[in-house]
């Protein structure tokens, strides 16, 4: 089978896309329905975030993106075509992900954090489970390689007409 060239950029391109919306989802409404803001006895507002209502947030976001980009975006790729692709946006993120490690702080970071919002979504879930900055960074990078479920084991073009 033939990979189109065209179709190499989709989920790479999609990821970014997705990631660039849901940071400003999370930054615009988010604020509604997970940060908590309590007046203290001296006046004071106090505000901070509700880990379930975020990790509910998030996960529905995450799960909100895979869906669409699996059902809608990818629906006329095959199997090999997001194996490929979704490869090539996994390796954009590990690259980017192994710059941040070992330059820390830098000023890419702050730029970077557009495209990275999706994946930083199961980052945080892997995190609390491993206490490991690194580790949960890295496996968090594959992310999109979760696009292969939705797969199609052939595509139109080719089917074999008996």
């Amino acid at each position: 089978m033939k990979i189109q060239a065209k179709n190499l950029w989709k989920v790479p391109a999609y990821c970014a896309v997705a990631s660039w919306i849901s940071f400003y989802i999370t930054a615009y409404l988010g604020q509604f329905y997970f940060v908590v803001k309590e007046i203290g006895t001296d006046g004071v507002i106090d505000v901070s975030a509700d880990p379930v209502r975020t990790a509910i947030f998030n996960g529905v976001l995450f799960l909100l993106i895979l869906l669409t980009g699996g059902f809608w975006a990818f629906r006329n790729m095959s199997k090999q075509e997001i194996i490929a692709s979704s490869t090539i946006a996994s390796a954009i993120y590990l690259l980017i992900v192994l710059c941040e490690l070992m330059i820390k702080g830098g000023p890419l970071s702050l730029i970077l954090i557009y495209i990275q919002n999706w994946i930083s979504i199961p980052n945080s879930f892997i995190y609390s489970m491993t206490d490991n900055v690194a580790i949960s960074t890295i496996i968090s990078s594959f992310s999109p390689l979760l696009f292969i479920l939705f797969g199609k084991k052939r595509t139109e073009e080719t089917e074999i007409v008996e």
